[in-house]
């Protein structure tokens, strides 16, 4: 053999390796993969191809308002392990609160816009249980077989209803509202093309928990289990933004037995915004809602004394709600919705409740984030499936 017969030979192997390393780059992924990374770009996420350090960055989304990346690369990645890392990322906590995150700002309009409609009234007074919505005709469908109200033609166009025509509903119901307003906001259009009319509704509790998108029981960072934990401290190991949009409630500790005024039992909440000192406190007790509750009632058993020694209400009610202010950023610092109150913070909910309600305290619980969890697995499915489709078409 000559010698450039050798070095042809000795060359051969490194070219062909060269050769197999551009065929891998330029090999298209399968549609599974390159859909589910679409999924993440929908979902905000930064996506970087061809990348030499695969992997993830900026992960902290509950805690920090940077960009979440992932990094892959088709040629030097195996695919099932890559397709199991995108799809893992659009169920990961990182995803879920890059979605809290920027679902804030739709919280914040839906509950602005039910706030300016000057004509949703809450229900005359009387005796419970009453139906909790009353609608504007022609806009919603009343179920009576299932106990609640679905969208009439469309979720966005009955939801916008509500933001513009007269109604009624009581605190209950109203909450519901705010949460449907605010995630049909956040998803758009693609609300209507991801879910039918018959997924949602608005009803009192005993039906509302059979509405599909309740039923389910697809949480987002609080379910069942962590409700009965504690949702507060669930909600807490995640960061501020996982706080946004989420519900619960306020009821008398004593029970309806020391209820003077029926109209105002308890208080349903949304969430509308959370300071990091209000997240820093509930991080920092081992069992926040139990803990709260115990400052709540130690507070209200002042009052109850100062009110049975012939104080005037509306005065102890006024000091109430700044010494639950000094006592805790709890109680200071998260903003609440509460129909007919607008937005107020727990202090004055509190201090409210005593006004109306002297004979017992005040405690909170958090509710499951079914609502949430459900529309955002339908928006993975909706956006997965539209990409398969239009994948196959090509």
């Amino acid at each position: 053999m000559n010698k450039c017969a050798v070095i042809l030979f000795c060359l051969l192997p490194t070219a062909s390796v060269i050769f197999t390393r551009a065929m891998a780059a330029e090999a298209p992924a399968s549609p599974a993969l390159s859909c589910s990374i679409d999924v993440l770009d929908k979902l905000g996420w930064r996506t970087v191809a061809n990348s030499n350090d695969t992997g993830f960055e900026n992960t902290g989304t509950c805690e920090a308002d940077s960009v979440p990346v992932f990094k892959y690369n088709y040629a030097t990645e195996n695919h099932d392990k890559l397709l199991f890392r995108s799809q893992d990322a659009t169920q990961s906590v990182t995803s879920k609160c890059l979605f809290s995150r920027n679902y804030h700002e739709s919280v914040k309009a839906s509950v602005k816009e039910l706030t300016d409609n000057t004509d949703f009234k809450f229900l005359p007074v009387g005796k419970d249980p009453r139906d909790p919505f009353l609608p504007p005709e022609g806009t919603w469908n009343t179920t009576d077989a299932s106990g609640y109200d679905i969208p009439l033609a469309s979720i966005s166009e009955s939801m916008q209803s509500l933001y513009e025509k007269p109604f009624v509903a009581e605190c209950s119901a109203a909450m519901q509202i705010a949460q449907l307003g605010a995630l049909t906001k956040h998803y758009g259009a693609t609300t209507d093309q991801m879910l039918s009319v018959d997924e949602v509704g608005i009803g009192t509790w005993r039906h509302y928990a059979k509405i599909p998108s309740i039923a389910a029981r697809q949480s987002l960072f609080v379910d069942r289990k962590a409700r009965r934990k504690d949702g507060l401290a669930a909600l807490a190991k995640y960061g501020h933004a996982a706080f946004y949009g989420q519900v619960g409630y306020m009821r008398p500790h004593k029970g309806e037995k020391f209820i003077d005024s029926l109209d105002n039992l308890g208080q349903n909440y949304l969430i509308v915004d959370i300071s990091d000192a209000a997240v820093a406190s509930i991080k920092s007790r081992k069992k926040p809602l139990k803990e709260y509750a115990a400052m709540s009632i130690d507070i209200w058993k002042e009052y109850r004394r100062k009110q049975k020694e012939g104080h005037s209400m509306e005065i102890l009610r006024d000091q109430m709600q700044v010494e639950l202010e000094q006592a805790d950023p709890f109680f200071r610092e998260i903003d609440v919705y509460v129909h007919p109150l607008g937005v107020q913070n727990f202090a004055h909910h509190v201090a409210r409740q005593f006004n109306y309600n002297p004979r017992t305290p005040y405690v909170f619980e958090v509710y499951e984030d079914y609502q949430q969890g459900y529309f955002y697995n339908r928006f993975i499915e909706h956006s997965m499936n539209n990409c398969l489709s239009n994948s196959s078409q090509q």
